[in-house]
């Protein structure tokens, strides 16, 4: 396997990791309009970046929403990150904290998009209680 083989599947290992649901297609979807996509997606930032051990993976996902919070990142990008940080053990409840965190810096309406994806997606999610099962039952929905 070459090294960039050897990346690219790195990378996928960590994204079926973190977002099972959302994650697997997004590369591939993108293959016709912008080939290299998958390999900077996959290879950069899932391989290089979210691999790196020095932070838990829940501190990662915390960060990460944070950032997207911030930037008002769009629908897609959003809902794979929230998915990806309930696999990453966070709770619901501890998904909406994070993201009122970034209040001040990011402002009422990149908070309200944001809590309105978490609110879909849960709604939206296929099985809502399959969340890993460390979570204990009462962290699993907002309400």
């Amino acid at each position: 396997m070459t090294d960039l083989t050897d990346r690219i599947e790195r990378g996928r290992a960590m994204m079926r990791q973190l977002s099972p649901r959302l994650g697997e297609d997004m590369a591939d979807s993108l293959q016709a309009v912008a080939p290299d996509f998958a390999e900077l997606l996959l290879g950069f930032a899932f391989a290089d970046v979210w691999a790196r051990p020095v932070l838990p993976l829940r501190e990662r996902a915390l960060v990460r929403l944070g950032a997207l919070t911030a930037l008002g990142a769009p629908t897609t990008a959003t809902r794979a990150n929230i998915d990806s940080a309930l696999q990453a053990g966070l709770s619901p409840h501890e998904v909406s904290e994070a993201i009122l965190q970034t209040l001040p810096y990011a402002g009422f309406p990149h908070v309200i998009s944001a809590l309105e994806h978490l609110r879909d997606f849960m709604q939206s999610s296929p099985n809502p209680s399959a969340t890993p099962a460390h979570r204990a039952p009462e962290e699993q929905s907002l309400e």
